[in-house]
């Protein structure tokens, strides 16, 4: 038998894919505290399959909110997306780190620094799966994923970028427009202790940390996307990260 759980995921994940939205009979099945939202999270991953990496708020919230990703919501930053398929709505710019180990739960600082094989600029894609985003719930809209659509990994960075992360200055351009800029975003410090709070955390759930995951650590400049089919942020001097929708 289906249970509420499992059909409010798949309605969740048919709507990111271009099926119908979810309304607001969805309402009266919204997760009441955090527990439920990563319920909520963990099911959706059940039915999807294998996670590709997570997202994590680096220095917001103690602990962090976080979602896992699924695999298939990982792309290379040139990949061209259906943008209007899957209904992004927003993009961000971020830094993600891929991880070249296992990180087990309960792992230090040191120990995440020493398993990430790269960081790297990122866009994630926030989609919208309901008629009226603004009248759902909120944790509704964590349970989604957080309303992860996709991620664009872009080239790996030098990693001297991290002793500046946190006055890094990074802008969003959408169809060649400049759309916001800004200076201030987690540090170093902040990202590894997210991370290792994260090992911890995401082996409970039954989904440890593992080798080649992309992780990215919190929006830096965002804007809805408005119809704008190329996006880009770039990274002061360090790099930049491009897709097409």
């Amino acid at each position: 038998m289906t249970t509420p759980l499992a059909e409010l995921a798949a309605r969740l994940i048919a709507a990111h894919d271009g099926g119908p939205l979810v309304d607001g009979s969805a309402e009266t099945l919204a997760p009441a505290d955090l527990d439920g939202v990563y319920a909520l999270q963990d099911e959706i991953i059940a039915q999807i399959g294998e996670v590709g990496g997570w997202k994590v708020a680096a220095g917001l919230g103690d602990p962090p909110l976080c979602a896992p990703i699924p695999a298939n919501r990982f792309f290379a930053g040139a990949d061209l997306l259906n943008g209007q398929r899957h209904r992004f709505i927003i993009a961000e710019i971020e830094i993600a780190v891929r991880l070249g180990r296992d990180l087990p739960a309960g792992a230090t600082p040191d120990m995440v620094e020493a398993a990430i094989a790269g960081l790297h600029t990122a866009i994630e894609l926030v989609g919208n799966p309901f008629v009226d985003r603004d009248a759902t719930p909120r944790n509704l809209q964590l349970g989604d994923l957080q309303s992860n659509g996709a991620v664009l990994v872009g080239k790996a960075l030098d990693r001297t970028i991290t002793a500046g992360l946190d006055t890094l200055p990074v802008a969003l351009e959408l169809d060649g427009k400049p759309v916001h800029a800004a200076e201030k975003g987690a540090s170093w410090a902040d990202i590894l202790g997210a991370i290792a709070w994260l090992s911890g955390h995401a082996a409970e759930r039954g989904l440890p940390l593992q080798s080649g995951q992309v992780i990215i650590t919190g929006a830096r400049a965002l804007a809805p996307l408005n119809g704008a089919g190329l996006i880009e942020g770039i990274v002061g001097e360090w790099g930049r990260v491009t897709g097409g929708i």
